[in-house]
């Protein structure tokens, strides 16, 4: 008796460092359980399900195995026996244990979200999305299934012409769109071809240069469309076509103010205020004519000598300029009382979060006095426009910080070693925070976020406040100056930063002498051959004289959607970047930017002694592993040339890879 008590403190204590991610602890605690009873089934199960998140495979089959000799109707151990399968790329083996964990257990939705994962790697995207909708069945609030189908969204196609499976779409896009813990991007392609699946939208080509669109039966109806509300909300409108047609609405809407022809604006309040919002999002980089210009700022002045304020009347404001830059109108729109959630919404990302943000800009510290003359270009370019304007990002779960890095250089391992238990994390360069929650994957980190711009920073700082994070710390600097500090660092990610430096490779040197030894970086450059394409636009832009200023930006935006002849300039629009002002500027307009070829990367591992790891883009790994079967690892950069050569646009975003101080 005595020995049973002794032993339900044990593992509720084990249990509870599990749950915490100590796994260490846990690990201790089960064994000594099995020590004292070696058929004990929840250490066992515990033990089994441990040495899964660690990548100890062997262990893991073992004790999962022993878990469903002793209970073969296990269906706990069946999924993450499952899990193990799916991760060492065993797929046919890991959905038998999925399905025998559902046949168990007919409500277990992390069995359902897994098979998903799997059908998904075995190329049954149909069934691989049924999956997730049945794990969201059971819970609506399962964060990772519906984080799995937003991504599933990216690469499926539906059958348009099934009215009824449509329907049930739509209505699955709009909780989808409903909630704030995914990629809306992800979404847009497939909810903008759902959303005009109608065949009354067939027809908007033909009626786009029409006058009066606001009267046409179409036009009213598709401005009813709560998903479309949703859409414009959360999602950039990267599509040309949609664009035109909102810039022409938009024209229309300030047109019928301007002549007082305001029930059709009232009765689609909802629609204008959802398109300031797009606005906002995007901006501002929908073309305006000189006439709009001088419309809105009659209206400005008009507003800001009013007493109170009017909800459509600042609606259209809004859809031509941020809330926030007219000062004299803000108190009165704060001091505003009003059961218009979505005018609320309107008010809090026009005016709250940028208030907070200026609030935040002058808590941030700066370290040493930015003197290099490109990192204060580059400084000046993203406090003009901080990039990316993200809004929402799903939920993470911690692991070990090994775990994590072996998971990302898959099928390369490193070494699992205490030492990383507590990792102390660098982000240089964290930009607008996205980063950050990345970052917070690692399991009792703490984090250091460093940037040139401090306006980033503050966009940073209250994302991570508004996601309760509290164990970062920001710094205004640039890399130039770490040196200088006293700390150095167990993990350092610096994506996207070095090729904008003057001297990439001396920055590197700097973030290597910080680096504590056998430490490891994660890096992001430029591909030199998958931007051609972005290389021939910025000659492009030379050769024409624009200029890095927010008018030429929406000169160049209307000269590429007016461009008919120039296939190769209008291909530009294909990127998601175009479609808005910070996005445009980042991708084509910034003042520094550095390119590299995998030799040249090859070259600078080799000459700072470094350990190249692996990439961390899982679908291009499987795509260079059905090829180079010889390099098991996928670490040979050699080969990587070749394939990339063959394969242009592999690294389009970038190279994303992990690298090891040796000593």
């Amino acid at each position: 008796m005595v020995q049973k008590i002794e032993i339900e403190k044990i593992i509720n204590l084990a249990k509870n460092f599990h749950k915490k991610n100590n796994l260490p602890e846990a690990k201790k605690l089960y064994k000594k359980i099995l020590e004292i009873d070696s058929n004990h089934l929840e250490s066992i199960f515990g033990l089994g399900s441990l040495y899964a998140q660690i990548n100890e495979f062997d262990n893991a089959k073992y004790f999962l195995n022993q878990t469903i000799k002793i209970d073969p109707n296990h269906s706990k151990a069946y999924n993450n026996l499952g899990i193990v399968f799916n991760t060492i790329k065993e797929y046919k083996n890991a959905k038998d244990c999925y399905e025998k964990s559902i046949k168990i257990n007919s409500n277990n939705e992390e069995a359902y979200n897994n098979l998903g994962l799997v059908l998904f790697e075995l190329g049954e995207l149909t069934e691989s999305m049924q999956c997730y909708q049945k794990a969201i069945a059971i819970n609506s609030n399962h964060k990772n299934a519906i984080k799995n189908i937003s991504i599933l969204f990216k690469k499926v196609s539906f059958d348009f012409s099934n009215i009824a499976e449509i329907k049930k779409l739509k209505n699955l896009f709009i909780f989808l769109y409903e909630r704030n813990d995914i990629e809306h991007k992800d979404l847009f392609s497939n909810a903008i071809k759902i959303l005009l699946t109608d065949a009354s939208y067939l027809k908007l080509p033909q009626i786009i240069y029409r006058d009066k669109l606001l009267e046409i039966d179409i036009i009213k109806n598709l401005l009813n469309e709560k998903l479309f509300h949703l859409i414009l909300q959360k999602s950039l409108i990267s599509d040309l076509f949609l664009e035109n047609l909102l810039n022409k609405i938009r024209f229309e809407i300030l047109s019928s103010f301007v002549k007082k022809n305001n029930e059709n604006l009232k009765e689609n309040l909802d629609f204008i205020t959802s398109l300031a919002q797009q606005c906002f999002l995007n901006e501002y980089c929908f073309f305006a004519s000189n006439e709009e210009i001088t419309w809105i700022n009659k209206l400005l002045i008009n507003l800001e000598n009013k007493k109170e304020i009017n909800e459509l009347e600042i609606t259209i404001l809004g859809c031509y300029m941020p809330l926030i830059n007219s000062k004299l109108i803000v108190n009165k729109i704060l001091k505003h009382k009003t059961i218009n959630t979505l005018f609320n919404d309107l008010v809090n990302m026009h005016i709250k979060e940028p208030l907070k943000e200026e609030s935040l800009f002058s808590e941030i510290k700066s370290f040493e006095t930015i003197s290099n003359n490109i990192s204060n270009k580059v400084r000046e370019q993203y406090e003009e426009n901080p990039f990316p304007r993200w809004r929402y990002t799903y939920s993470k779960t911690q692991y070990n910080s090994l775990v994590i890095i072996n998971n990302q250089i898959s099928p390369n391992t490193v070494k699992m070693n205490d030492k990383f238990n507590n990792p102390d994390i660098l982000i240089a360069g964290c930009g607008t925070g996205k980063q950050i929650f990345i970052a917070q994957n690692y399991l009792n980190a703490k984090i250091l976020a460093v940037d040139l711009s401090k306006k980033s920073l503050a966009y940073a700082k209250r994302k991570t406040q508004e996601a309760g994070i509290n164990n970062v710390e920001f710094l205004h600097s640039d890399i130039l100056n770490l040196n200088n500090l006293n700390t150095k660092f167990d993990i350092i990610e610096c994506i996207g930063v070095l090729h904008h430096m003057e001297d990439p490779v001396e920055g590197l040197k700097i973030l290597l002498n910080i680096l504590k030894p056998h430490g490891f970086i994660k890096l992001g450059l430029y591909s030199d051959i998958a931007r051609k394409d972005v290389e021939e636009i910025r000659q492009f832009i030379i050769k024409n004289n624009y200029k890095n200023t927010f008018k030429d930006i929406e000169n160049f935006r209307k000269r590429i959607l007016e461009e008919k002849e120039n296939k190769s300039i209008k291909k530009i629009s294909n990127k998601l970047d175009f479609f808005s002002t910070s996005g445009i500027r980042d991708l084509l307009f910034h003042v520094q930017e550095h390119r590299f070829t995998l030799p040249q990367i090859s070259k600078i591992i080799y000459d700072f002694d470094l350990e190249f790891l692996g990439f961390s883009d899982y679908d291009i790994k499987k795509k260079y592993s059905n090829l180079f079967l010889d390099d098991k690892k996928n670490i040979f950069l050699n080969n990587w040339h070749k394939f990339e050569l063959e394969n242009n646009d592999t690294f389009i975003r970038m190279y994303n890879f992990w690298i090891k101080k040796k000593s």
